[in-house]
């Protein structure tokens, strides 16, 4: 019988030991350089959020020495010249980013979208279209061509109402929502006018040569037409956004009657008496007033009030804010409780929301950019603004939770003062996308598709 044998050689069982335990310490020192990595890249975005650029700047610098070639770094720093205004070192950054991500198609074309979004900043509009064209034909990632569609243009159809080389501003819906009143400056001062839904003027409203008159609103008895005016100091139009309590502007509100052209004063001219909006139901009135050389919001109760009669003796309005800072351009909630506003605290323009008892007052959206003219949808659910950002004006849309925001115009030009309409499907605005300030509407039935962005890009 051949019987086999083996040495058995028994392991040295220190020498393993040692080197298992070596392997452990250099995965976890490893996990522990790439985990602070990681962190020290979440502190920059969050850096970045809360507008810090230059400090994020700084620290990306110091990264950027040990990995010149890092993509991540790169993205970020270009992000950071973005925030600071330094678009053409923001494109350097963008670009080397691109080239690293070649092989990863994904990152890529998160690269290209930030490139391209920098050549807007900068105004070159034909290269940023190149790349989002490039884009479109390398992906079918729904969230990234929605991205691409709030890049190009508006993102619901639009179509423009007012036309001319005159100035058209403050439109407003009727309680029933077949007509739209707005400010025009057509004529030597601002007046106020209705319209239908193709645009088409139905009707002149106000007649007043020596004041300019803007910011309609209507009442629960849809044959007045409550509005701000003040002198005309001068042949130029100005067209607020926002207020500012430290302006001595004169300004009063007046209520016409659309038909018999009766106009009754409700608050005379005083300081900066401005932007009334109606509720809903058109029986309340919310306006901005400069009072202790700020702006504060106060309410007027119309139910009772016999329009037909009333002096401005009958007129009681209620003061809701007492604040240092400036607190105007108030928007009604549906219920007729709650009202959102734009507040001037700590030298940025904020959304606000407040009781009309002045109670419960709540930052709404805290970011670090500008934020103006909000409107509440008629469900409660949505809020429109205009907000201003890396040198332009856009409209965006956020849940009325506050958050889920996303921008819904980005066309040529600056587009302020959106409004809801009464059964939540459209938004008018004013844009200046041509060569005037021109009152566009906006069908949010109507977004804009795929093949709609083909076509604009292909342009």
């Amino acid at each position: 019988m051949l019987l086999l044998t083996a040495k058995v050689v028994r392991p040295n069982m220190f020498r393993t030991k040692l080197i298992y335990t070596s392997l452990i310490l250099f995965c976890s020192l490893f996990v522990l350089l790439l985990g602070c990595q990681f962190d020290d890249f979440k502190e920059i975005e969050e850096l970045l959020d809360r507008g810090d650029a230059q400090t994020a700047l700084e620290e990306l610098e110091g990264f950027l020495q040990t990995e010149p070639k890092n993509p991540k770094i790169l993205m970020l720093l270009g992000k950071s010249y973005n925030e600071l205004g330094r678009y053409n070192e923001a494109v350097i950054q963008f670009e080397n980013a691109a080239q690293l991500y070649e092989s990863e198609p994904e990152k890529l074309n998160e690269a290209r979208i930030e490139l391209a979004n920098t050549y807007l900043h900068i105004g070159d509009r034909d290269a940023s279209f190149r790349l989002l064209k490039e884009v479109q034909q390398s992906t079918k990632n729904t969230k990234v061509l929605q991205k691409l569609i709030e890049l190009v243009g508006d993102s619901y159809k639009t179509k423009q109402l007012t036309k001319g080389d005159s100035d058209n501003y403050s439109p407003m819906f009727s309680l029933d929502g077949t007509q739209i009143a707005f400010a025009s400056f057509r004529l030597d001062n601002g007046e106020i006018y209705l319209m239908d839904l193709n645009g088409r003027i139905t009707r002149r409203v106000t007649y007043s040569t020596d004041f300019n008159d803007n910011s309609p609103a209507f009442l629960h008895k849809p044959d007045y037409i409550f509005y701000s005016s003040e002198p005309k100091d001068t042949r130029e139009i100005k067209l607020l956004i926002q207020s500012s309590g430290s302006t001595p502007i004169f300004a009063g509100l007046n209520l016409t009657h659309i038909h018999s052209k009766v106009t009754r004063s409700v608050i005379p001219n005083s300081f900066g008496t401005r932007v009334p909006r109606s509720s809903h139901e058109g029986n309340r009135v919310v306006y901005e007033s400069n009072v202790d050389e700020n702006l504060e919001l106060f309410l007027l109760e119309l139910s009772e009030l016999d329009l037909t009669q009333f002096t401005p003796e009958h007129i009681k309005p209620k003061r809701f804010t007492y604040n240092d800072t400036d607190d105007g351009s108030p928007s009604f909630f549906p219920d007729g409780k709650r009202i959102i506003f734009v507040s001037s605290r700590d030298e940025v323009n904020q959304l606000y929301t407040i009781n009309i008892d002045g109670k419960n007052e709540r930052h709404f959206n805290p970011n670090r950019f500008d934020c103006y003219n909000p409107s509440v949808s008629p469900d409660g659910k949505t809020i429109v603004f205009m907000s201003a950002r890396y040198g332009d004006w856009e409209i965006y849309l956020v849940d009325a939770n506050g958050k889920n925001e996303r921008q819904i115009t980005n066309d040529i030009g600056r587009s302020i003062q959106p409004t809801f309409s009464p059964d939540g499907r459209y938004i008018a605005f004013v844009s200046d996308r041509g060569d005037a300030f021109h009152i566009y509407l906006m069908d949010l039935n109507k977004p804009i598709t795929q093949q709609d962005l083909v076509e604009r890009l292909h342009r």
